[in-house]
Formats: C-alpha cells, sequence, structure tokens
C-alpha cells in the first residue's frame, strides 16, 4: 500500500515539475550586458485575434533590481514578412520592471519580436521568437464558435449583396418614376385630344 502511494507521489511531483517547466519555457531569456531580459505574451496561451500583448522584464543582474523607466526601447513585432512598431508601456505599479506592449495577433504561427535602443546605458539589438499563437477553436467549449476570417468573409458577402441590392432598388426606382411621368404625360394628351 505504501509502494503504490509512493509512485503515485512522484508520478505526480514529475507532473508538476513538466507543467512549471513548461510555463517557464514559454518566455524567452535574452542576456544583454548586465540584464536580463524576459519576453513573452502578457496572457498566454496566444489566441489569435483576442487582444494580448508582449512581456517584457527587465533585470539588472549586478543588482538583482528590476529595471523602471525604459523609455528608450523600441519593441517590434514581426510574421510572415510583416513588421509593426509597437508602443511599450509598464505593465503596472505592482510590477516594477515589467512592461507590455498591446497589439492583437491576427495570424495563427510563431512572432518574433525585436527589441532596440538602449537600457540605461547599454545598447540593446536583439530579437526572439515568442511561443506560437493559436486559433480559439481549440480553446473553445462547448460549442465552438465561427473563425473570426469565416465570420469577417460573411459579412463582406452580405456587404457586397445590399449594395447589390440598394443599387436595384435605386434603378427600380428610376424605372417606376419614369414609367409615372410617362403615364401622366399620357393621361395629360389623352385629355387634350
Amino acid at each position: 500500500m505504501r509502494a503504490k502511494l509512493f509512485w503515485r507521489a512522484l508520478i505526480a511531483a514529475g507532473l508538476l515539475v513538466v507543467v512549471v517547466s513548461a510555463v517557464a519555457f514559454a518566455h524567452t531569456s535574452i542576456k544583454v550586458g548586465p540584464y536580463t531580459v524576459e519576453v513573452g505574451w502578457v496572457d498566454e496561451p496566444p489566441v489569435v485575434g483576442m487582444k494580448n500583448a508582449v512581456f517584457i522584464s527587465i533585470m539588472n543582474d549586478d543588482t538583482s533590481k528590476p529595471v523602471e523607466g525604459v523609455g528608450t526601447v523600441d519593441v517590434t513585432v514581426s510574421m510572415g514578412g510583416q513588421e509593426r512598431k509597437l508602443e511599450m508601456h509598464p505593465l503596472g505599479e505592482d510590477h516594477p520592471g515589467q512592461y507590455a506592449a498591446d497589439f492583437i495577433p491576427t495570424r495563427r504561427g510563431t512572432y518574433t519580436v525585436k527589441l532596440a535602443g538602449k537600457i540605461e546605458d547599454t545598447a540593446v539589438n536583439a530579437s526572439t521568437d515568442i511561443e506560437e499563437a493559436v486559433e480559439a477553436a481549440g480553446l473553445q467549449f462547448p460549442e465552438t464558435l465561427p473563425d473570426a476570417v469565416v465570420v469577417s468573409q460573411a459579412v463582406n458577402q452580405a456587404t457586397a449583396a445590399a449594395a447589390s441590392a440598394n443599387t436595384l432598388a435605386a434603378i427600380a426606382l428610376a424605372v417606376g418614376a419614369a414609367g409615372v411621368l410617362l403615364g401622366g404625360f399620357a393621361l395629360l394628351r389623352s385629355r387634350k385630344a
């Protein structure tokens, strides 16, 4: 009985180590001079179409203190040959040395974050890949909602159909008005004759 309990506890501890390791690997550490810069997502897992942000934590290894007030680092995110510069802001008063750069990932895949500028007096020019953004369908429960792309296409088709219907309605209205005018003209002419 004790042997079974021992093995169950050992397996549970092993699973806990795997889970904790997976969470730790979700962020990447970059060494920049006397600083360790941690980069990842604010909300994990990142979901396509949902607001998220690049997470950046800066720690001075010499003093073991977080680095605050970093306004000289540019954050650029890229994916699929496209890139966008993001605004970096402090994550909050309760999170010294931690920053966020908001954006909405719109495509599944791995995003690359590039940091350029200065951390205090140290130049930084580094880039790293962060965790892959996933489709929402894999996380939805109890029902899977339509994909944002499918919904967008349906909205575009409905908009085009409505525009076409409006055009046809305008033409029909013009033809009807012309018919009323011609009918009125014919009635006036028949009364004169």
